[in-house]
């Protein structure tokens, strides 16, 4: 039988405490071995919940487009049910672009060197996804890159400029009728595709002869040709008859494309233009589609109720146009207000039920 040990501190102990002791040793190791593999594990599911997100995952399909940035116009049943020809795959949102107008009110070189107009000018430009502009009067040519400096600070946006229209006619041609006019658009959801086409106006049927261009949607392949103009208002029914040759210019000067779009400043109401007036023109009859509609107020004054600014849809319509239109007339940068209306963003080709 063992006799007592020394323990470490000299004082004496019997076998049986030094039997308790180490099984009280050896236990309190268990329990520190157990506490350390269960911490251990702690650790290891925490990491593995955060990191969970940034794990690579193949997957043959691309990540759908966010819509919160860019909300759908489309009833939520319209989801597609299968992948087609543009990429767009079953629960992708359709997304939507806005097309705006804006006589800008003789925009020229003192306009330019005012900062507060050019801000507020670029603040409302930014928008919309592209704005048609009217009414840039600077012989020097300057005030609408000063615009579009002015827009880049805020986003950055292309531009198309027109050269001066307003020239081609002798009979009609004089310094106050010279104007350009430039398409902005955000490069982020628009690109353009040539530089323009200025209407030939052989027969001077236009005091400012209209100019048109062609652009494409950035992800969704929606191309179309938007034409801008301002229409003389001493010869308002005249110009405005002469629309219909300005459609059909564009679409020989455009093969293939379904989807013309004319907004501008036509002053075509109250006393240029009566609504029984343009009711006996062609572009007021077929399948020509007026979006903004006689009476709605397209001018600053409060007292106003004419739609002098308007968009009109070409003949056979647009598939992609959504069927609303908006006007802002909140501007201190001119007397017309800012009129738009949204497309989809998708070729209609590419969107089914």
């Amino acid at each position: 039988m063992s006799g007592p040990v020394m323990s470490s501190d000299d004082f004496w102990q019997s076998t049986t405490e030094r039997q308790t002791l180490a099984l009280e040793n050896e236990g309190t190791v268990r329990w520190l071995h157990f506490g350390l593999g269960f911490g251990i594990a702690s650790v290891c599911v925490a990491l593995m919940v955060v990191l969970a997100p940034f794990t690579p995952v193949t997957n043959s399909v691309e990540q759908v487009s966010d819509c919160s940035d860019n909300p759908s116009s489309f009833p939520s049943d319209g989801e597609l049910s299968t992948v087609n020809q543009s990429g767009i795959r079953d629960g992708d949102c359709l997304h939507d672009l806005e097309f705006a107008s804006w006589n800008v009110k003789r925009f020229g070189p003192s306009g330019a060197e005012n900062e507060t107009r050019v801000a507020e000018m670029a603040g409302k430009i930014s928008n919309y996804d592209i704005v048609a502009v009217q009414e840039i009067k600077d012989i020097q040519q300057t005030a609408p890159y000063i615009l579009q400096d002015g827009i880049d600070e805020i986003s950055e946006y292309g531009m198309v400029l027109s050269n001066r229209t307003g020239a081609f006619c002798e009979n009609k041609s004089s310094s106050q009728i010279s104007e350009q006019y430039a398409f902005y658009y955000d490069v982020k959801t628009i690109k353009s595709l040539d530089s323009g086409n200025h209407y030939p106006n052989n027969d001077c049927e236009f005091t400012r002869e209209p100019f048109a261009a062609s652009f494409v949607s950035v992800e969704f392949n929606h191309t179309f040709v938007l034409i801008t103009l301002h229409l003389d208002p001493d010869d308002v029914l005249n110009e405005t008859d002469a629309l219909v040759n300005v459609f059909e210019w564009a679409k020989f000067q455009y093969p293939g494309e379904d989807d013309f779009i004319l907004l501008g400043d036509l002053n075509a109401d109250c006393s240029y233009a009566r609504s029984s007036e343009l009711d006996q023109l062609a572009i007021r009859n077929g399948d020509y589609q007026w979006i903004i509609p006689d009476g709605t107020n397209t001018n600053t004054a409060e007292s106003s109720s004419c739609a002098y600014d308007r968009i009109i849809i070409g003949d056979g319509g647009s598939d992609e146009y959504l069927g609303s239109f908006s006007t802002d007339c909140e501007v201190e940068a001119s007397d017309h207000c800012i009129i738009s209306a949204r497309f989809s963003a998708h070729e209609s080709s590419a969107v089914s039920n």
